[in-house]
């Protein structure tokens, strides 16, 4: 079978009004057990929390494999979690029965989403470390369910999707390397169609044949970045003709080839590019903090900083942390070979470097973060032995912290395949990146003496290979 019959196939099961509601309405009901696990167990002690993280069956599939796993998908199929994400069905129950009023113009942009994830890391990451603490994780999926709802009830259609959701946000910049993608057979189709069911609003508020909530047209659709593949215009396409026309329903999945759309070289927005930045800092902590060598000097440092202002309010040295490493190293990295390009006689402009050059770093952040998910995933499956006995983790990390149980360790060649594995995602990112620069270098005006913007990858690429490779090779001693 080839891909575009697979897909042909998916398209039509999609028609059904079954799916993808009766997979959103599943992990729904997987959410709520997931919150029910989170507030099963807590604890204030510090190391007794490093246990229960990995122990707690709600937090360990959240943190572990929830969220890895959406990444993967990400990267290779786009935003194919929306389509059955249950915050989706959430919020749009709530904007069927709300006040439908049109978005604020100070949502449209993308800062509302940037500044929500900042206050993410910092408040919730760094601050109460809700990637630790179960209950925490519990209040932290209940917080952003809460959200969802505020939003659909306050704004029309799928606001919170395309405006406030972060976790969307992070997905449409990986879908540009996906290998599918929502796009109509025939614009032309589109173009000559009398009815616009896809985007009528008669259509907006159904359940399944629904117009498009987040203010696409399907037509016109060149990128995977927005569109949440609920299906609706495909249904609507489908059911509601004013007459018969042939090739209908158009739109649905097509393939398109890995990273096609990043090729396209589409510039990044200003606040997408913030979110590009605060997210390369995000996955470079999540590398950093593994191996505890790295993990100790930074922490070291934020508490050094704290010294010297003479702060000695408890939470301060994290939030130290998290400034140097979502905003400020980020920046200095970045600003580093725009300094070498202008040194070099180049005249490329500050912004028009960091919104066209920026799309580079998109496909090394996401082979680091594929690699953490492996790394992740792998270094945790263990645990899952003594959760069927203890889901709530209580019982399990007190035994852990006293040596009645002992997990055992993985096997030496299986370090040595994850790590040459990684080794591998990282080069192929960075090859990718060089491979993005040289068309830009081709392509864009002013660009002439960049040669230095080939040391975005080389040193966003380098700084995840020196730790993976020091990380990895310390396991071996």
């Amino acid at each position: 079978m080839t891909k575009n019959a697979a897909l042909d196939r998916i398209n039509i099961t999609l028609r059904y009004a079954v799916f993808p509601a009766l997979l959103k309405y599943i992990s729904l009901g997987i959410f709520v057990l997931l919150l029910v696990a989170g507030f099963s167990a807590t604890s204030s002690d510090e190391a007794f929390l490093m246990q229960l993280r990995n122990t707690n069956a709600g937090n360990l599939i959240v943190w572990s494999y929830w969220w890895p796993v959406i990444i993967v998908l990400a990267i290779f199929f786009g935003r194919i979690w929306c389509m059955v994400c249950p915050v989706e069905v959430i919020t749009s129950m709530a904007s069927r029965l709300g006040l439908k009023r049109k978005r604020p113009a100070w949502l449209l942009p993308g800062w509302a989403i940037t500044v929500f994830y900042l206050f993410i890391l910092i408040a919730g990451i760094q601050g109460l470390a809700i990637h630790r603490n179960p209950t925490y994780m519990a209040i932290y999926l209940l917080f952003i369910a809460g959200i969802s709802v505020i939003v659909g009830l306050l704004w029309e259609k799928n606001t919170f999707c395309r405006y406030v959701c972060p976790v969307g946000y992070l997905l449409g910049i990986y879908s540009r390397l996906a290998l599918i993608g929502w796009r109509v057979k025939n614009t032309q189709l589109c173009i000559s169609c009398k009815d616009k069911s896809c985007i009528r609003k008669k259509y907006r508020y159904n359940l399944n044949e629904k117009s498009c909530g987040v203010d696409l047209i399907p037509g016109k659709i060149t990128d995977n970045h927005d569109c949440i593949l609920c299906a609706g215009c495909l249904k609507t396409c489908n059911r509601y003709k004013t007459e018969t026309i042939s090739g209908r329903p158009n739109p649905g999945f097509r393939y398109l080839g890995f990273s096609r759309d990043l090729f396209q070289l589409k510039p990044l927005r200003v606040p997408e590019m913030v979110f590009v930045l605060i997210l390369s800092g995000f996955v470079f902590s999540e590398i950093w903090t593994e191996w505890a060598v790295s993990a100790n000097l930074l922490r070291n440092l934020s508490r050094e900083v704290a010294g010297w202002l003479q702060v000695s309010e408890p939470l301060f040295p994290n939030f130290i942390y998290a400034l140097l490493i979502f905003l400020i190293f980020p920046w200095v990295w970045i600003t580093i070979p725009f300094l070498v390009c202008r040194a070099g006689g180049s005249a490329i402009r500050l912004k028009d470097y960091l919104l066209n050059y920026g799309i580079s770093l998109i496909p090394v952040i996401a082979a680091a973060h594929l690699v953490k998910a492996i790394l992740k995933t792998t270094s945790r499956l263990p645990y899952f032995t003594h959760l069927p006995d203890d889901p709530s983790g209580m019982i399990t990390a007190g035994k852990i912290l006293t040596k009645e149980i002992s997990l055992p360790a993985q096997p030496e060649w299986a370090v040595l395949t994850i790590s040459v594995l990684s080794l591998m995602i990282l080069l192929a990112g960075v090859w990718l990146a060089i491979r993005i620069i040289g068309k830009l270098n081709h392509n864009l005006q002013g660009s002439r003496n960049a040669g230095g913007c080939y040391l975005i990858p080389v040193l966003y690429g380098g700084g995840f290979l020196g730790l993976i490779l020091a990380w990895r090779f310390s396991l071996f001693i």
